[in-house]
């Protein structure tokens, strides 16, 4: 016997969608944010090499170090650019995790009502089942 398919089917079917949607959506943040995290070390790490020639040289010309400045500030502000960008996506991803806990428990909720539906009606055919089989036992007795 072929199962029918409730009424909220189509209901479970799009929030499931809607939920792999926005899964898919986090996943790509985080992956943003790994990739942002890595800029972020690179630039570090080019600053500590700037920092570190700067304070090797002992003699180097006011012009050399003007340009060193120059080049680990703009690393400074680079860095801290990198960091407002990571937490902004930090934000998003914490946003984006939270719609998805709402899209799953939605989507639990409608599957735990269409449950609850689909066992309420095996309930009722297995009254009607028994309340035929009452009937036919009695006729049977009233027969022989």
């Amino acid at each position: 016997m072929k199962a029918n398919k409730s009424r909220l089917h189509p209901v479970i079917k799009v929030k499931k969608f809607k939920e792999k949607m926005a899964q898919g959506e986090l996943i790509q943040i985080q992956a943003t944010r790994e990739k942002e995290n890595t800029t972020l070390s690179t630039l570090n790490k080019k600053k500590e090499h700037a920092l570190d020639a700067a304070v090797r040289t002992t003699k180097a010309k006011a012009t050399e170090v003007q340009t060193s400045r120059a080049f680990i500030q703009k690393l400074s502000r680079q860095i801290q650019q990198q960091e407002k960008k990571i937490e902004s996506i930090l934000v998003q991803e914490d946003e984006k995790r939270v719609e998805l806990t709402e899209k799953s428990q939605s989507r639990k909720m409608v599957e735990k009502l269409d449950e609850k539906r689909r066992e309420t009606l095996a309930r009722e055919a297995e009254r009607k089942e028994q309340r035929l089989l009452d009937v036919l036992a009695r006729r049977l007795t009233f027969v022989l």
